[in-house]
This record gives C-alpha cells, sequence and structure tokens, in this order.
C-alpha cells in the first residue's frame, strides 16, 4: 500500500476510534482547491469511498470548515450544511486539514443518533486533524527524500511542542479544579470537569503513542540505543501504574528475580512498552481481579509475563490485536477509552529489540502477554 494510502486509512479509522463514532472519512482537495476526493473511509462499507470529485461550492460543511474552523451538524434534518450527509447518518464533525497554512482536504465523523457530538470531541478532533494534515503532506512528498526526512523532524518536534505540552498544562489545571483549588464544585461540576480529564489523559496517550511510531519511522529522531536494566523499567511500570490499580480495586503485584538483567534497547521505549502491556492489564480487568507481572531468565533470554483474570481477548480478535487503531469487541463494548495504539506500539518496540511477544487469553477467564527479550552481555 503506497505511504499516502496508508496515512489516510489511518487517520479515518483514527478519528473514528477517537470520537467513538459510526463512520468516518477523509476527503483531499485537488490540485486547484475546487474539487474534493475521496481519500479514505471508515465504517462506511464498500461505498465508502465511491463517487467522483465534488465541487467545493456542492457541498457547505466542506465549505464551511475549510474556510478554517470545525463544523458541527447536530441533526442533518434540521441543517442545511448536511446535504450530502451519507444516508443514515444524523449527526457529524468536520474539521479541516491544514498543514503550514496550506489547505489539503476535510476530516469527518459521523453519529447515527442527533446531538451525539460535543465540545470534548471537537478538540480531539480538531487536535488529531492537525497532525493528519501534516502526515498527509509528509506523504505526498514521499519521492524527494531528504524533504521527507526533514519533514518528519518538523513533524515531531512541532507535534511535541504544540500538542504534548498544552495537553500537560491543561491537565494540570483540571486536577487542581478538581482538588477544590478554585473553590467547591458542585456533584455536576466535578462530574464534567472528571470527564474533561479523562478526555485529556486519552488525548496524552494517543499523541504519546504516535510518536512513539513516529520515532520508529525515522530513526534519527529515536533516542540512542544502549544496555538497559530491564528490572527498572519494569518496576517503573508497576509503580506509575499502582495507585491507578488500588483506586479500581485491582490486585497488582510484581515478582521479579533478583539479578538485574540488562538488555539492549532504550530506557523511554522500554518504559513505554510495559507501561502500555500492564495498563491495558489494569484498564480491562474488573475491581476484585488480579494483575501478576513477572520475570525470569530463561537461557540467553529474559522473560517477562503480563497476566490478568480480566475480560479475555476473543479468539478471532486475537489474530489483530497488535495492528494501529483495532480494538477487540468486547473492548470496545467497555465503559474503557482506549487509543487501540497501545499494542501497535508494544510490537513495533519488540521488533527493534530484537524481542518477541505471545499472547494466551481465553474471553472472560483473562490474558498473558508474554515478552522475551536477549540478554545483553556488556563484556560482548
Amino acid at each position: 500500500m503506497k505511504q499516502l494510502e496508508l496515512v489516510l486509512d489511518r487517520l479515518a479509522a483514527g478519528a473514528q476510534t477517537a470520537l467513538r463514532g459510526d463512520a468516518a472519512a477523509v476527503r483531499l482537495l485537488n490540485g486547484a482547491g475546487r474539487n474534493l476526493l475521496p481519500g479514505a473511509a471508515c465504517g462506511l462499507g464498500t461505498d465508502g469511498l465511491s463517487g467522483e470529485a465534488i465541487p467545493l461550492e456542492q457541498s457547505p460543511l466542506d465549505e464551511e470548515a475549510l474556510a478554517g474552523a470545525p463544523v458541527v451538524v447536530s441533526d442533518a434534518r434540521k441543517d442545511k450544511r448536511a446535504a450530502g450527509l451519507p444516508d443514515g447518518y444524523r449527526a457529524a464533525v468536520c474539521v479541516p486539514l491544514i498543514h503550514s497554512g496550506n489547505p489539503v482536504g476535510t476530516l469527518h465523523v459521523y453519529g447515527r443518533e442527533p446531538g451525539c457530538f460535543g465540545d470534548e470531541d471537537v478538540a480531539s478532533l480538531v487536535a488529531l486533524g492537525d497532525l493528519g494534515a501534516a502526515a498527509i503532506t509528509i506523504a505526498k512528498a514521499a519521492g524527494a527524500q531528504d524533504f521527507l526526512q526533514a519533514s518528519k523532524a518538523r513533524f515531531v518536534r512541532v507535534t511535541t511542542h504544540e500538542l504534548r505540552s498544552p495537553v500537560t498544562v491543561a491537565q494540570s489545571l483540571v486536577r487542581g479544579v478538581l482538588k477544590g483549588y478554585a473553590g467547591e464544585l458542585t456533584e455536576k461540576q466535578a462530574d464534567t470537569f472528571a470527564r474533561i480529564g479523562r478526555r485529556l489523559d486519552h488525548l496524552e496517550n494517543l499523541i504519546n503513542d504516535l510518536l512513539v511510531l513516529a520515532a520508529g519511522r525515522a530513526p534519527e529522531l529515536s533516542e540512542p540505543e544502549g544496555p538497559v536494566l530491564l528490572k527498572a523499567s519494569v518496576g517503573r511500570a508497576v509503580l506509575l501504574l499502582q495507585p491507578w490499580a488500588d483506586d479500581k480495586g485491582v490486585s497488582l503485584r510484581q515478582e521479579t528475580c533478583s539479578e538485574g538483567p540488562i538488555v539492549w534497547g532504550t530506557q523511554e521505549g522500554l518504559d513505554r512498552l510495559f507501561v502500555n502491556l500492564v495498563s491495558n492489564a489494569v484498564k480491562y480487568t474488573p475491581p476484585g481481579g488480579r494483575v501478576l507481572v513477572t520475570m525470569r531468565g530463561e537461557g540467553q533470554n529474559v522473560v517477562v509475563t503480563v497476566a490478568d483474570t480480566g475480560m479475555g481477548i476473543p479468539a478471532d480478535a486475537l489474530p489483530h490485536i497488535f495492528g494501529e487503531f483495532y480494538r477487540a469487541p468486547n473492548a470496545k463494548a467497555a465503559d474503557e477509552v482506549g487509543t487501540g495504539l497501545g499494542l501497535a506500539v508494544v510490537k513495533d518496540l519488540l521488533e527493534r529489540y530484537c524481542a518477541t511477544i505471545d499472547v494466551q487469553s481465553e474471553e472472560g477467564k483473562g490474558s498473558t502477554f508474554t515478552v522475551r527479550l536477549p540478554v545483553h552481555h556488556l563484556d560482548g
């Protein structure tokens, strides 16, 4: 698959996942900027990309969005801008895809129920649209290798500064409000700020996962690899997630060997790998359940297992769980927000470190993820 097609497919799938919409689509402007071409679709079936180019003036939703602001249709039956919405959809959010001041297209998410998208959804889609516009621009420039590598570097730097920093600040402000620093909150206000905080946490995880994947595709952006104390990375992941597990009523325990095996990789990457695995285990284990993280030697390898008594993974979903933006049906049905990127990041990192992962799971009984990393000997 060509790079641009891959970017468009992932953007549509990511938008649908982030907003929990029923469908999503990407439309691209042609060279003259007056016609929209179908780019990618998710959830629209075989007809999602059918049709010829659409003159911009015949799609008021896209035309208004490309003027520079997101557009929300709460009820298609009462909004003239909804002309051209796919059949059966009552609500939509449309954001412009603009990179460095240049419009490249639009990003749509559709819902079957009226009024299903709120301000938080719009903000999330705007942020994802900014990332998507940059990625589309980079993909179109793939023929020029030097420009492509420079664009990737700029993309990651801009993303880190423009998205991660404001999200971190917003998280701090929301936590301060929830702790009462701005005065006592009503029950409704506290619930609203708690939901905002969860959305910000979700957006932060999405940004971090995208940055890890971007670094994997541009080696010059990655942290230099070297010897890493594996026990420390596993321990940091458990320590970070212990408060969440305690609050949720999930038993999170760690059993590691006394020695500290050394592996080859990066501290940042290994920390992220085990945070993703352990956080998934805690997330999908109900109160009263257990998560056990163990580490042991096995010949020239060190083996880390993350076992839980959670919801498990359906057998027909197991072959797909490491795909980007994929979530198992029972995970989607659970009241837990996810990016669909966590295990894709795990797989990407393990491939970089010449490591492997095995999964054993039964729906309703739990899952065990087993990671094998080659031991690195400092004496060569």
